[in-house]
């Protein structure tokens, strides 16, 4: 060792210093690399991320470090996915890091997806208030559209640091902030323009002057009245609608009103509206709270001490001159018919004064007197007496058969011959339009009319020229029922009176042989129509259509089978005869109750049936009863006294519908008809309210334009049946084409030649 120089050892460093300094040629290759970190991650040694392109990886300590980089880069926001695409890392490992760098940095809020920071937040802050000390007001949605901030996170910005902490006392009401300044400011500029104003004014035409924000004009406008800073009241809910009413026009208001009312007794709610009050009568009654006695209505209301005195003895004075009273000419112009019936319902004493006095209510509007009404009642009773007493001495058997089976109905007033101007007459025969409600089968069926409404109208006129028209219309509208009524029950004792004596005159053995032979006749034809019918119920029900068969079978119960039963009753109990029209179950127990009993059994049965629904109990049971008692058999028809019978009726029908000028008729009749010729031939007896029902069955079978002919039928006679004076007429040319449809209808028919020509009428 001693023989080493200095010279050898500085050689020796150099050599080393040399070999530090020279690079390795040994190196790694990627592939190497991607192998070797595969290696330590499938040992769990290593845990990566790597990039979207799959070049670089990162770990994920690296990468909270380089989430918070980025946030502070973008100015302390921003949103994943841009996270994600600058760090280019998948958006889940983002996602699953979200809590991790909040940890990290606890001044960091995560909403919506965004990285927000404090220094972020604060800044925002600062420009809001900077934003609102310049323009004193900012709308909520514009901030949210400025920053593109989520609304639950910028609302708890403004709820926490901006209202909460503000030096300048901002409000957030009905999605605006404004200062304590600008508030003052418009209240200032509405105070101004408010206390001028002596006339309502609408809060958009505010709006328009002052430029006030319309945001707030309607709470500013509120909290100053409530203040007393202006005197009015603000009636409305939106700036669209809303109007302020000032104090001095208010005042205005309620002194007229309460003028009004003293003076007159009365005021009317469409005055108080021409006022400019959206709520008269809200209005009326404030205004009216402390005056006693009085009675609110519908159209107004009125002062019962002033008032009601006055109305008493109006009335009384009118019945008293004029025979009648107008009750709309003593009321207030706008008072209607249902102010004058809450009137009288409420104050009964008028109602009493006009009993008092003989009157008469015949509407809500007007009364007649007393003596009007016994002159009315005694020259109507008079031409009842003439009429009857005329007419039933020049009556024939069959009307006289038909008034002891109580078969005479009153005619339709508007086919009436009295409804021409002609004297009034019994009928003879069947009459066209005798009833809504046909009764096709029935041949004994007899009708009578009383004089016309227009004649009723005539003979009131010449007992008091001065009647009103719409009273005399009331009058004869209901003294017509009533008298025809009357005079029926005249007629039928008149037509009894004058044969008693040529029934006298005939032998008891020829008559009882003959009303033997009539009774036969009509059990039978009774007995045949109604076994017609009960066919074409019973293919309903196969069909399942329970509701209108239903509907049939109480129908034919209580019209043919009841007539049925009748027959057999009067027959066995003469006193019974008396008895006019048909008879109610009632009558027919207290008749039956006094028969044998074996009588009674049977004719029980018949009558307990005729309040059920099933017309082939009640037809077998009619069957037993008219064998046992009258020894009358009535047997089935086969299929070919089944076809005349059909034939016969059909017939029968188209006969009665060619001579038939009332729309509801007409319509009832083609219905039938129809139904035959739909329904293998088929026939219904059916009863005026069944048509809707029926037209609707037949829609399923007949072409659509037929359909709607028959539905504009059925509009036109609803609309004329509910009017009290048609106002419309259904062209004749409509009314042809069904009453046609009608007397074509056969079976198996084809409708081609009515559709070409419905096309044609079109």
């Amino acid at each position: 060792m001693a023989d080493v120089t200095w010279d050898e050892i500085r050689s020796l460093r150099a050599d080393f210093l040399n070999l530090q300094l020279t690079e390795t040629a040994n190196k790694l290759s990627e592939r190497n690399c991607v192998e070797l970190i595969g290696l330590l991650v499938k040992e769990g040694l290593l845990n990566v991320i790597y990039t979207t392109d799959g070049k670089d990886i990162i770990t994920e300590q690296r990468l909270i470090r380089e989430i918070l980089d980025e946030i502070y880069a973008n100015g302390g926001r921003i949103n994943i996915v841009d996270l994600a695409q600058h760090l280019k890392i998948d958006l889940t490992y983002i996602e699953s890091k979200v809590g991790d760098v909040c940890k990290e940095d606890p001044t960091l809020q995560f909403t919506l997806g965004q990285f927000i920071s404090a220094e972020y937040t604060n800044r925002l802050v600062e420009e809001i208030n900077d934003m609102l000390v310049e323009r004193g007001l900012i709308s909520f949605s514009e901030l949210i559209r400025q920053f593109d901030l989520p609304t639950e996170y910028l609302n708890s910005i403004v709820t926490n640091r901006i209202i909460g902490s503000s030096l300048h006392n901002i409000k957030f009401e009905s999605g605006t902030l404004y200062t304590e300044n600008y508030v003052r400011l418009q209240q200032n500029i509405l105070i101004g323009y408010l206390q001028a104003a002596f006339l309502p004014v609408r809060v958009n035409e505010i709006i328009k002057n002052t430029r006030v924000n319309e945001n707030l004009i309607q709470n500013l406008i509120v909290n100053l009245i409530r203040d007393n800073r202006i005197n009015g009241n603000l009636i409305g809910t939106s700036k669209e609608n809303a109007i302020f009413y000032p104090k001095l026009y208010i005042d205005a208001q309620a002194k007229y009103i309460e003028s009004f009312f003293s003076q007159n007794g009365y005021i009317e709610y469409s005055l108080v509206r021409n006022l400019g009050v959206t709520d008269p009568e809200g209005q009326t009654k404030l205004v009216l709270k402390d005056q006693n006695q009085i009675l609110f209505l519908i159209s107004g209301c009125i002062d019962l001490l002033k008032f009601l005195p006055q109305l008493e003895m109006n009335i009384e004075n009118g019945l008293a001159s004029n025979e009648y009273v107008d009750i709309t000419t003593l009321m207030p112009n706008s008072f209607n018919e249902n102010d004058i019936e809450k009137l009288f319902k409420t104050e009964t004493s008028i109602k009493e004064l006009i009993t008092s006095l003989g009157g008469e209510f015949i509407s809500n509007t007007f009364i007649i007197g007393k003596e009007l009404q016994e002159k009315i009642d005694q020259k109507l009773n008079q031409i009842c007496q003439e009429c009857a007493e005329k007419e039933s001495t020049q009556c024939t058997p069959q009307m006289y058969a038909a008034a002891v089976q109580g078969n005479i109905t009153l005619a339709t007033p508007s086919l009436a011959k009295g409804a021409t101007g002609k004297k009034p007459s019994a009928s003879t025969g069947k009459r066209k339009g005798a009833s809504k409600v046909v009764e096709e089968t029935n041949p004994n069926q007899e009708t009578v009319s009383f004089i016309s409404k227009d004649e009723i109208k005539t003979q009131i006129q010449t007992i008091n020229e001065e009647l009103p028209d719409e009273i005399i219309d009331l009058l004869a509208d209901n003294l017509h029922s009533t008298k025809s009524r009357q005079y029926l029950d005249l007629f039928i004792q008149r037509v009894k009176e004058s044969f008693k004596l040529k029934e006298n005159e005939t032998s008891h053995d020829t008559t009882r042989k003959t009303e033997m032979k009539n009774i036969q006749e009509t059990l039978k034809q009774l007995h045949g129509n109604i076994c017609i019918f009960s066919r074409s119920i019973e293919q309903l029900i196969a069909d399942n259509e329970t509701n209108l068969a239903d509907t049939l079978q109480r129908h034919l119960i209580r019209s043919l089978c009841s007539d049925m039963c009748d027959v057999i009753i009067r027959e066995i109990d003469t006193s019974a005869s008396a008895k006019t029209g048909q008879l109610s179950i009632e009558e027919r127990n207290k008749i039956i109750q006094k028969m044998p009993e074996s009588t009674r059994n049977h004719l029980s049965k018949v009558n307990e049936s005729l309040n059920g629904k099933n017309a082939e109990t009640t037809l077998t049971r009619l069957e037993d009863a008219a064998g046992e008692l009258l020894q009358i058999i009535l047997k089935r028809p086969n299929k070919k006294t089944e076809k005349d019978l059909i034939l016969d009726i059909r017939e029968k029908l188209k006969a009665k519908l060619t001579d038939e000028q009332d729309p509801a008729m007409i319509l009832h009749l083609t219905i039938t008809l129809l139904f035959y010729a739909v329904n293998n031939g088929r026939l219904i007896h059916a009863p005026g309210k069944a048509v809707p029902t029926l037209i609707k069955f037949l829609s399923k079978t007949l072409p659509s334009n037929i359909n709607q002919r028959l539905y504009e039928m059925q509009e036109f006679v609803i609309q004329q049946s509910t009017a009290e004076v048609a106002s419309t007429q259904l062209p004749n040319e409509k009314i042809e084409f069904i009453k046609k449809l009608g007397l074509n209808a056969k079976e198996n028919m084809s409708f081609t030649s009515f559709s070409n020509d419905n096309n044609e009428t079109s």
